[in-house]
């Protein structure tokens, strides 16, 4: 318990370290100027359905992709839950929570957490490629430019390389699970791949894929249509936007509580200097796109949560006790 509450702690010291950071980078900032600043509401409207969008496309990712025995609504529940939790909570309670609920409908809440797995693991990769392909947009030296295109070729090469490992590897999956030779520990790995829909069939992987790029894709909309909201214009709103999402994104995986604050406001403040936007501009939109994501996921989440009979509270303790077991 006291090793829970000195993460706790910790997470909160850095997320009120980044907002520190972030906002004194902007300077000094006329607040009066900014809670009068006119907002094309229109475009938040715009950017609050894009992002939730994101989360039907992911929904539809695993429905149609990974976990085809889970209904689409169930897993939209599921994935909206996940979410908003990891919006309010600490340490990522929301993996928790789409496992206990994504899990429910199939009882098998071990394939459905190899599956989350998988599904971070492309999300990495697909920011990765982002992150390279973004670097061309900024003006970095050409030595600079050259090192990141071979790291972005390395990336698509290492993504052939793994899928054809993968591949081979569900090819002869049965001559090795009935080896003597294996080790029983990678024994089980495999016989839990079996369970895997992404692993056994390729139609299954690029529809998996093909959703994940249209979630995205809604997440890209979302930034745009934020940015546009404040008054940017022309196609600065294009690389902001996927700088954005690719650094608010890449941060987010430094551990910080509550559901990572800080860290997003200071990679949204970073990102958006980069470009010649005006600071008063960024606090606005540092502000406006994160909440944006909490006016699309919050008032859904609590919905599935009343309506499937969810306690945060439990879940987030279920959650410690596993970590502590797990010693994470």
């Amino acid at each position: 318990m006291k090793g829970n509450v000195l993460k706790l702690a910790a997470g909160i010291g850095i997320t009120c370290l980044f907002l520190f950071l972030a906002y004194r980078s902007l300077g000094h900032l006329n607040f009066a100027r900014l809670i009068h600043y006119p907002v094309h509401y229109f475009y938040v409207l715009l950017s609050v359905i894009a992002f939730g969008a994101s989360q039907w496309f992911r929904a539809l990712s695993w429905s149609r992709g990974m976990a085809t025995a889970i209904p689409l609504r169930h897993m939209f529940a599921s994935v909206c839950m996940g979410t908003g939790a990891n919006m309010l909570l600490p340490f990522r309670i929301g993996e928790i929570v789409r496992i206990v609920t994504a899990g429910r409908a199939v009882k098998q809440y071990g394939t459905i957490s190899v599956n989350l797995v998988l599904e971070r693991l492309l999300d990495v990769f697909i920011l990765a490629l982002f992150a390279v392909s973004v670097a061309f947009f900024i003006p970095f030296e050409v030595e600079v430019q050259e090192k990141l295109r071979l790291i972005r070729d390395m990336l698509l090469a290492g993504m052939v390389v793994g899928s054809i490992g993968l591949i081979l590897a569900m090819r002869f999956r049965q001559v090795w699970i009935t080896s003597t030779r294996l080790p029983g520990i990678l024994r089980k790995i495999f016989l839990l791949l079996e369970q895997v829909m992404f692993l056994q069939s390729p139609l299954a992987g690029i529809r998996t894929l093909f959703y994940l790029g249209c979630s995205w894709g809604c997440v890209y909309l979302s930034a745009v249509a934020g940015l546009t909201a404040v008054g940017i214009q022309g196609h600065v709103v294009w690389i902001a936007s996927l700088v954005v999402i690719v650094m608010t994104n890449l941060i987010m995986l430094i551990p910080s509580a509550p559901g990572g604050i800080g860290v997003f406001q200071y990679a949204c403040v970073y990102s958006l200097s980069l470009f010649a936007i005006p600071a008063f501009q960024v606090a606005i939109l540092s502000v406006l796109l994160h909440l944006v994501q909490y006016a699309a996921i919050l008032p859904l989440s609590g919905y599935y949560f009343v309506r499937d009979g969810f306690s945060v509270r439990e879940m987030y303790r279920s959650a410690i006790r596993q970590q502590g077991k797990t010693g994470a």
